[in-house]
């Protein structure tokens, strides 16, 4: 039972971390409105975990004409990196604990 908290919660923050650097990536693709409080949430709480990945690989930011947004890189390196991370963590967990993602227990009656 703990190791399924252990891996719940594990996923749960891979979750939210995707959904933060996806986030930021689409909004600025899209310009989204600035002004927009839940837009400043977004980037605020985001920039943490992008903020390592600028500058990476001499990628500058390109303005996208079709939307007026901005295509940043540092946003989907991070995303794909943190991918890719989450889903080697969550894999080790699963192969070490008897399991994968979609592990099920087996009932002492199914056997």
């Amino acid at each position: 039972m703990l190791r399924g908290l252990i891996t719940t919660v594990i996923a749960l923050v891979w979750a939210a971390i995707l959904v933060l650097v996806g986030g930021r990536f689409l909004a600025l693709l899209v310009d989204a409105n600035r002004d927009s409080e839940i837009v400043q949430r977004l980037y605020r709480h985001s920039d943490f975990w992008v903020k390592p990945f600028f500058g990476m690989f001499d990628l500058a930011n390109k303005t996208v004409s079709d939307t007026g947004g901005v295509f940043e890189p540092a946003s989907l390196i991070a995303f794909v990196v943190y991918f890719i991370a989450g889903a080697l963590v969550l894999s080790i967990l699963g192969a070490t604990w008897g399991g994968g993602w979609f592990y099920t227990r087996r009932h002492a009656h199914e056997v």
